[in-house]
């Protein structure tokens, strides 16, 4: 890990992912690096359980969700201030995972790192855990942060 230079933050506000924001923090002023975070907005859906059982995320409006999304993003700025480490941020709309890995690939991300676990364990469940997919796929190192 000798030549980081650009770091990607994923959080979704979560004690992991704040634990995670600290720790790339942390490295981005020992290298100098560059940090993006990134929160990433489900797509508002539902989804059909077995025997016809529906979850929905309709009920939770929409401007709540990018509120919690521009706090997490707020969050990690505010822990690169004290550290002199800027901070560029972006607020997404999609699959995390896929999300998380097309913005690494296209801004040519050195590590991802991230918290090992998010916010929703039922989400889990029914689709696997984002750190868990983006370390399947990622073409670059990733950090999970239990």
């Amino acid at each position: 890990m000798n030549n980081v230079k650009k770091i990607l933050i994923a959080t979704d506000g979560s004690e992991h992912s704040k634990k995670a924001a600290s720790e790339g923090i942390s490295l981005a002023k020992i290298y100098g690096a560059r940090v993006f975070a990134v929160h990433v907005m489900k797509e508002l859906s539902s989804k059909t359980l077995p025997y016809g059982a529906r979850i929905t995320n309709f009920d939770i409006p929409h401007e709540d969700i990018k509120r919690e999304g521009q706090e997490a993003l707020q969050y990690v700025e505010e822990l690169g201030d004290p550290q002199g480490v800027a901070v560029d941020t972006a607020l997404l709309t999609g699959n995390p995972a896929e999300e998380i890995l097309d913005f690494a690939k296209e801004n040519e991300i050195d590590i991802i790192v991230m918290g090992s676990l998010g916010r929703t364990g039922l989400e889990r469940y029914l689709m696997g855990s984002v750190s868990e997919k983006v370390l399947r796929h990622a073409k670059t190192a990733v950090m999970v942060i239990p």
